[in-house]
């Protein structure tokens, strides 16, 4: 009779080890770090290839690497939440229809008279323009003196 309770026991005790081996390795994955770039500026968005149709991605915005290309750029995903139903179209993957992502890019000197007269930009995002963009006093002068209210 002892040693049949020494023989559960064991057995109990090995499939428990055997258990704890096969979820550390199948398991529940622990939690990664993930490196992400947190952007310091805002960055325009094309609007279906209409660089003038300007939209801004705010500064602070987590953007995380997808996959760089030999043609010289970089895809990001970037994560939203949405709250309520909004119109899309679902497409169903496969190997025939690739990502259609649209384009983003810093702003430039030559848009910001278009971005401050046609876009909310925000007193804090126009700083952060600047500043990336280190321009000097003389070209930001010029920019409020060539722009119409």
């Amino acid at each position: 009779m002892r040693t049949r309770n020494y023989l559960v026991l064991s057995s109990q005790i090995a499939a428990a080890f055997l258990c704890g081996i096969l979820f550390q390795k199948f398991g529940v994955p622990a939690m990664s770090k993930t490196t992400y770039l947190k952007l310091q500026e805002p960055l325009l968005l094309e609007s279906e290839g209409k660089a003038q149709d300007f939209h801004v991605l705010p500064a602070g915005t987590a953007l995380y690497i997808d996959r760089s290309f030999p043609e010289g750029f970089t895809r990001y995903i970037a994560y939203i939440n949405i709250k309520g139903d909004f119109a899309a179209e679902k497409i169903v993957s496969d190997k025939t229809n690739l990502v259609d992502p649209i384009w983003a890019h810093p702003v430039q000197r030559d848009d910001l008279p278009f971005l401050m007269a046609n876009t909310p930009v925000t007193k804090d995002d126009l700083v952060r323009i600047l500043k990336a963009r280190k321009m000097t006093r003389e070209e930001l002068a010029q920019i409020v003196r060539e722009w119409k209210e």
